[in-house]
């Protein structure tokens, strides 16, 4: 495990139905220093789980433990040529190797509720084609380690987000990218992380022993089954379970094999081949890694602009690559669109002289390290002898750079002269006077066909364009930031989304102020069409034009807030952001304009209930008393339509729901598919019993802009959203409303989805908005019952926020305020270790300010 990682995320990233099969398989686990795995939700970096194989189930997810009695809901009133690095024997790549195993087939599709696990992914190209170049084919292991760098900077955004905001979207202009990376980087993902693991888990078996020597890899092949590590030179002794080929030059093992990856010794050693970056692939789904810090000096040549699309693809995956540490990437003379993708990794610069400088200089010093420690690279990073001396840097110089190349001599030839590893590493793009100079050279066609004759094999060259990677590079720096937004309205047209936002929080214009009081008239509840939000009835205030007897503004959170912030881990923004004050009449509107939300609730939680149920607070599941074709009823891909038009509940038309659903073809709406689909989805949604009409009603002759839309169908988010709205309106007594809404929690928000589907998500982030959602409410709800006296309470609704998937620090520390409620202060202290951990806060200002507030407030860091 790594600062972040959590059972569901693992269980997610290895297509794991439920991660409560990662913690069955991994509970009492030992673990460094002694400790034992007895708390899914308390996990330390260095930690190890065990992930079962995924396979396919049709059951929900295991229920937790009984919370103890809590607030009960109360129902309102009213609802070419070279020199090798070293010699390689001739070796032909082999071939014939084990095709991707098939996702297996959903079963028929019942009456009853149903969800498939995701099925590894393991095809040289997308099920369907990607609009990115740069993804495409073989480009997986740049998705995968793009989308691990997403996924870990919107961790790192989720932390630093305010109670009653939400995390930066991905613009429009660049959703393009997600939806690539959403498509393909998945599978990248798994393949990331299988790499980084066999390689760090070789130092960790070899660095055992004196005598261990690392192998000199100077190329890797990666097929679906086999990881296969190309040497300079014979080495006959590799640690088990690596076998040998009969030449000693080629390391293999498999993907099942132990890797003997310790996760609490990553600390200790370094990766050992940082400069490790894929060049191409074959149609048979063999992917080539060459370790460009080995070869020393490289030359592309051939089709000019494919050999700088080659280069930026290996600066952008060494970017954010994982088996590597303190890796410099410096792109000369090409390349500014990149300069945002990581900068503490990669640099650009026009400046050919300084950077030939710069590199001549660092050469000279590690050539003076090697000569005094008496060792070679490998062999300092095996054993962690003088680790910083050894940093690599890769130098990318574009045609044409340079005026003056007296100093690219004398690199070139400083770097012939040193017959193994120097730290440092050159790659010259087209530069036809001085390819003769380096070790390899390699050559692209007008076609993509990449020729490396030291190792007499042909790929498709890896490609990115320079517009892709300037939408990657806006993309991951847009992410990086820290600033949140406030939650956007909410997009339904029923009378309750007038008050909402998106989340279902009473919007703050909406409630009352203790200044202020204005009145207004009674909304509508039976208008349908939501207006513009200058024309957005007021709440009533406290007093109306009739002179009404002023009442007293109620909370969800009535105390003091002094009492809050003495015993609880919450602060004055979080009160103002996530409690308003409201007034009886207020209330009295509130729950006027939702009068059959108790209905729906109940008939959520009725299994004999013929109301199409959609689930999207855990793994998305439909449930519908139609039915699929039973030849080929695509379950995952028809839950996909079902939970995309469950998300637009003032419908769509065939243009818009063609494109979301297939975003890479332009000509959708004019195909017949869309409608097909359509239609096989209607069937299953079945007969509204109540009205006689189709859940999904055709909408022919309606005059409808946005014809598809369900009717009375039952999703969960939006009956968590109403239940908070009217919660928010009840003081004290919503809490019930708001555990009522917890109670729905199952899991991860939209997870165990289409392997890549879903690209849609990108667009409004709604799986963003709900996991902050879930986290809010329940920080109110452990708010209410540490104020109450009731820790045990507080934990289970921080528990729920966990279960969601959450990475914030806010379930956290309401989980620390309930420890130390109950004088546990050993398991309060694992969770500040937890979060600083998470955070790799070595100082005050590595936390964000909230929680740094919070843990000095209340004296819990000591």
């Amino acid at each position: 495990m790594q600062e972040g990682d959590t059972l569901s995320g693992i269980a997610e990233a290895h297509g794991v139905a439920d991660w409560h099969q990662v913690w069955e398989a991994s509970k009492g686990m030992a673990q460094p220093g002694g400790q034992h795995l007895t708390n899914p939700d308390l996990i330390q970096p260095g930690w190890t789980v065990k992930v079962p194989v995924a396979t396919l189930t049709t059951q929900p997810p295991t229920n937790h433990p009984a919370k103890p009695s809590r607030p009960t809901q109360q129902t309102p009133n009213t609802p070419g040529r070279q020199m090798p690095a070293e010699p390689i024997p001739d070796r032909q790549a082999p071939a014939g190797h084990s095709p991707a195993p098939a996702q297996p087939s959903a079963p028929a599709a019942s009456r009853h509720e149903q969800h498939d696990s995701p099925a590894a992914s393991r095809s040289t190209s997308s099920s369907s084609q990607t609009l990115m170049e740069a993804f495409a084919g073989g480009g997986i292991l740049l998705a995968g380690v793009s989308l691990a760098a997403l996924l870990r900077y919107r961790r790192r955004q989720f932390r630093w987000r305010h109670p009653g905001r939400t995390i930066s979207p991905t613009p429009p202009e660049l959703q393009r990218v997600e939806h690539a990376l959403l498509s393909t980087g998945m599978a990248g993902m798994a393949d990331v992380t299988w790499l980084n693991a066999a390689l760090r888990g070789l130092v960790h078996s070899l660095a055992a022993t004196d005598s261990g020597r690392l192998p000199d890899v100077v190329a890797v092949r990666m097929t679906a089954d086999t990881l296969e590590l190309v040497l300079t030179g014979a080495q006959p002794d590799a640690p088990e379970p690596w076998v040998v080929d009969e030449t000693g030059t080629r390391w293999l093992i498999g993907r099942g094999d132990e890797l003997g990856y310790d996760p609490a010794a990553r600390a200790y050693h370094f990766a050992p081949f940082p400069a490790l970056a894929s060049v191409g692939y074959t149609a048979a789904g063999e992917h080539w890694l060459l370790d460009l810090e080995r070869i020393g000096a490289m030359s592309l040549s051939g089709d000019s602009e494919k050999c700088l699309n080659l280069a930026r693809f290996l600066a952008a995956e060494l970017a954010h690559n994982a088996w590597s540490e303190m890796l410099q990437v410096t792109l000369v003379g090409f390349g500014k669109e990149m300069a945002d993708i990581n900068p503490s990794r990669l640099t650009h610069t026009e400046d050919f002289d300084k950077a030939i400088a710069s590199l001549n200089g660092e050469l000279a010093s590690t050539t003076d390290a090697l000569r005094h420690a008496g060792i070679d690279v490998l062999a300092g990073r095996l054993h962690n002898i003088a680790g910083d001396a050894w940093v690599p840097h890769v130098l990318l110089i574009a045609p044409s750079a340079a005026e003056d190349t007296e100093g690219l001599d004398q690199l070139l030839t400083t770097l012939r002269a040193h017959p193994s590893r120097t730290a440092t590493a050159l790659v010259l793009i087209d530069d036809p006077h001085h390819a003769d100079a380096t070790r390899w050279q390699l050559r692209i066609d007008e076609h993509g066909t990449l020729r490396i004759p030291t190792l007499d094999v042909e790929l498709i060259a890896q490609q990115i364009p320079a517009d892709e990677a300037a939408q990657l590079a806006q993309m991951l720096a847009l992410a990086a930031t820290t600033e949140d937004n406030p939650v956007p309205d909410a997009a339904g047209d029923k009378p309750w989304d007038e008050y909402s936002d998106a989340a279902g929080n009473l919007r703050h214009s909406q409630a009352v102020s203790a200044a202020t009081t204005r009145p207004a008239p009674v909304p509508d509840a039976s208008r349908g069409t939501k207006q513009e939000s200058a024309d957005i009835p007021a709440m009533h205030s406290a007093g109306d034009q009739a002179g009404s007897v002023l009442t007293v503004p109620q909370s969800l959170l009535p105390l003091p807030p002094d009492t809050y912030l003495d015993q609880t881990a919450t602060t004055r923004a979080d009160l103002d952001a996530l409690v308003p004050h409201v007034d009886q009449a207020t209330r009295a509107q509130v729950e006027s304009i939702d009068p059959e939300l108790d209905r729906d609730l109940a008939a959520w939680h009725d299994p004999a209930c013929t109301q199409p149920k959609v689930r999207l607070l855990g793994p998305v599941s439909v449930t519908a008393q139609g039915s699929l074709p039973q030849r080929n009823p695509r379950l995952l891909w028809n839950t996909e339509i079902v939970a995309y038009l469950a998300t637009r509940p003032s419908g769509v038309s065939v243009e818009t729901y063609g494109t979301a659903l297939w975003p890479d073809d332009p000509n959708i709406a004019s195909k017949t598919k869309a409608r097909q689909s359509i239609s096989i989805v209607r069937q299953w949604l079945g007969i509204n019993q109540r009205t006689g009409r189709e859940h999904l009603p055709k909408g022919i002759g309606a005059g409808l802009a946005n014809p598809y839309r369900l009717e009375e169908a039952l999703v969960d988010a939006e009956l968590f959203r109403r239940l908070r709205l009217r919660g928010s309106a009840r003081g004290a007594e919503g809490i019930a409303d708001l555990w009522a809404a917890l109670d729905l929690v199952v899991g991860v928000p939209f997870s165990e989805r289409r392997p890549e589907g879903y690209r849609w998500l990108a667009d409004d982030a709604l799986d963003h908005i709900y996991a902050g959602m879930i986290v809010d409410v329940a920080h109110i709800v452990a708010t209410h019952h540490l104020a109450a006296g009731e820790p045990e309470l507080a934990a289970s609704a921080a528990h729920i926020a966990l279960k969601a998937g959450s990475s914030e620090d806010v379930p956290l520390l309401d989980l620390v305020a309930a420890c130390d409620a109950q004088g546990n202060r050993a398991e309060a202290d694992a969770y500040i270790k937890r979060i600083l951990a998470n955070h790799d806060a070595e100082v005050e200002e590595d936390l964000p300010p909230r929680t740094a507030e919070i843990l000095h407030r209340r004296q819990w860091l000591r």
